[in-house]
């Protein structure tokens, strides 16, 4: 391996990822810096086998570099540490390492083959099949993945650490019958938190040492990218938590605890917040280590695409901006013929920030979730979507709703000032990993405790969580109201995944709500709420079984039908009362693909979301010519019949229906 020479202006993460022989390290603080190394071979000598080998300063100011092909060592795999101005305790590791050894603390190793620095042979060449393209964004379903919710502990509710390794051989098959295109996976970089989501990252180019190695992370894509998923990866970039650079060059890369500098309030999340808004010695050296971090990711990778955790927290668009225009032009320079997309998880909900003039004449990011879609539909298959008197109509709502040209603000009781302007700019979904707060949690534990609410059914013992699991996992038991309450649950669900599934706006769900699962621990702790993993042996339950057929339908049809990944709707009926504090619910809209009413190639849904039972429900019907075949039926629900120009529908209470030509 050559050894390459690097300007002042190239940064470290940077160097690495050109010459991975380069160790190049910042460290403006420390006098000097050494290596420690060892070989693996030696572990059963542990600590008696250490060398040394100094770093010299770069010619980057406030570095320190080594050429570790210099060290002409014997082939094998070597771990490593750093000592700052020759004190031994406490080591700290590499901040740049990209494959982790854990052996009493965490230090990176690299592999020596022919006395040269050599990465770990992968095979990327049948990544994709022939005749296969990738999903463009427009045509991507998401599901939200956190993979170490993949296993469930032996004989207990909590996380046993899911794997790379349980995802692709227990799970991916499924997620590929179930129609799912996009994967959001929420933090695979090595965290400190073993047991949680992972959002407080602690090395920035490696895969978490618990979940896998390099190579099974890379199989993963690999195999996601061979049934045609895209993976798009959830980024801390807010904080990091005991991240090496907290100790070898904290100020260069962090504010101060408790500061204020960047003049508005930032949340550290238990970490350490990165410093954005102000340069140090003329640099902005954390945004540089993220916009490496991102090409480390895409070159490495292959990943398809970033979530950034805490866009509101961070709130600098001038960064935020670069981040997605330079992690947008190294895929492109890798990957040409492929999409990309860079998401905001933004709380603030800004869906200006899409706006292709945004900022700096163009957009800060892609898309934006839209949490008040999420707060819409929740309320409006809760009968609690209510209007007053110089507020925009019930019907108004929900044509923006499915739109997203306006969006709603339900603590000033207005549309906010900027809507979406494209079908890909706005992540539409109904649950998220957040479900700590009330309206949050999953959907099965918001409708069924509602349902049982309403009609007077308390726990009789304990929270009503443990209530909510009990009647799921034990419904066949259950008396008559309660499978009722059970089943009407489910209808709405199923009827929200309907309503987001054939909205404007890519459509994204938490994993577990495509078969009802619920919490089996208290949500609304921080810590449970993290370690409480899917169960997917609900998945088998009477009614959950059913639910996640419905869904399946309704994914694969948004993911083939093109009217839905167009940005065209129009509302053709609504029942005259629809606007009444006790008017009957009923509308129906249609996706039409830029086409007029009646045409083939157009998706045709039917809601209603009132608590009306209609056996029989007359719909105006222009598909006369065209052949309409219902997706998703809901079970018990009888077979549409049509009469020149009229459909009749039975119609559940807070039942969705979708039909397609």
């Amino acid at each position: 391996m050559t050894t390459t020479v690097f300007s002042p202006q190239v940064a470290p993460s940077l160097a690495r990822a050109m010459a991975p022989a380069k160790l190049l390290v910042p460290a403006p603080a420390a006098v000097s810096l050494v290596m420690r190394y060892a070989s693996l071979a030696d572990r059963s000598a542990f600590g008696k086998m250490w060398r040394t080998h100094d770093l010299h300063p770069s010619s980057m100011p406030g570095c320190f570099e080594a050429d570790l092909n210099a060290l002409n060592l014997p082939d094998g795999t070597y771990e490593y540490e750093l000592l700052m101005n020759g004190v031994a305790r406490p080591a700290v590791a590499d901040p740049y390492a990209q494959d982790l050894q854990k052996f009493g603390r965490y230090r990176g190793s690299f592999t020596i083959r022919d006395r040269q620095v050599a990465a770990a042979p992968f095979d990327w060449s049948d990544e994709i099949p022939p005749g296969m393209q990738l999903p463009e964004n427009n045509q991507i379903v998401i599901y939200q993945l956190p993979m170490r919710w993949m296993t469930m502990a032996e004989g207990s509710r909590q996380v046993a650490i899911g794997t790379f390794e349980k995802a692709v051989f227990e799970h991916l098959d499924d997620l590929h019958a179930l129609g799912v295109n996009a994967i959001e996976l929420l933090p695979v970089q090595d965290s400190a938190n073993t047991l949680n989501w992972g959002y407080g990252t602690r090395f920035f180019f490696a895969p978490d040492w618990d979940i896998g190695s390099p190579m099974e992370m890379k199989y993963f894509v690999k195999r996601c990218h061979q049934y045609g998923i895209r993976v798009i990866l959830d980024v801390v970039m807010n904080h990091s938590r005991e991240c090496p650079l907290e100790t070898l060059a904290e100020d260069s890369y962090y504010l101060p605890r408790g500061s204020n500098a960047e003049g508005f309030e930032r949340h550290d999340w238990g970490g350490r917040l990165f410093r954005y808004a102000t340069a140090v010695n003329g640099r902005y050296q954390a945004r540089e280590f993220m916009y490496e971090m991102a090409a480390f990711w895409i070159r490495e990778y292959r990943i398809d695409g970033f979530n950034i955790d805490e866009w509101r927290g961070i709130n600098n668009w001038e960064f935020l901006q670069e981040f997605r225009d330079r992690a947008r032009a190294e895929f492109k320079a890798s990957f040409p013929d492929r999409p990309f997309i860079v998401i905001g998880e933004d709380s603030g909900r800004r869906p200006e920030v899409t706006h292709d003039h945004a900022f700096n004449g163009h957009p800060v990011v892609d898309a934006i979730w839209n949490f008040d879609f999420r707060d819409e539909v929740r309320r409006l298959l809760n009968n609690t979507l209510n209007t007053s008197m110089g507020q925009p109509s019930r019907l108004d709502r929900i044509q923006n709703l499915i739109s997203s040209r306006r969006v709603w603000n339900d603590l000033d009781h207005q549309y906010r000032p900027f809507g979406f302007t494209d079908v890909a700019k706005t992540v539409n979904f109904v649950t998220s990993h957040d479900v700590a707060g009330y309206t949050e949690e999953r959907l099965m534990n918001f409708y069924l405790g509602e349902i049982l609410r309403f009609r007077g059914i308390r726990p009789g013992i304990g929270s009503e969580t443990e209530f909510i699991r009990y009647i799921v996992d034990h419904i066949a038991s259950q008396p008559a109201d309660i499978q009722a309450s059970h089943s009407e649950a489910l209808e709405r669900i199923g009827s929200a995944f309907a309503l987001m599934l054939t909205s404007v706006g890519v459509p994204m769900f938490l994993a577990g709500e495509e078969f009802g699962d619920v919490h089996d621990l208290d949500h609304r702790n921080p810590n449970l709420k993290q370690s409480d993993p899917v169960d997917f042996e609900r998945r088998k339950y009477l009614g959950h079984n059913n639910l996640l057929d419905r869904v399946g339908e309704l994914v694969r049809l948004r993911t083939q039908h093109r009217a839905l990944q167009r940005n065209e709707v129009e509302f053709f009926y609504a029942h005259p009362t629809i606007n009444d504090d006790h008017g009957v619910r009923v509308f129906a809209y249609c996706r039409t693909g830029g086409s007029q009413l009646g045409s083939g190639e157009q998706v045709i849904v039917i809601g209603n979301v009132g608590p009306g039972n209609f056996y029989g429900y007359d719909i105006p019907w222009a598909w006369t010519s065209q052949p309409a075949l219902e997706h998703g039926r809901p079970a018990g629900a009888s077979i549409a019949q049509q009469s020149g120009k009229t459909l009749t529908v039975s119609l559940a209470p807070f039942q969705v229906r979708v039909f397609a030509t």
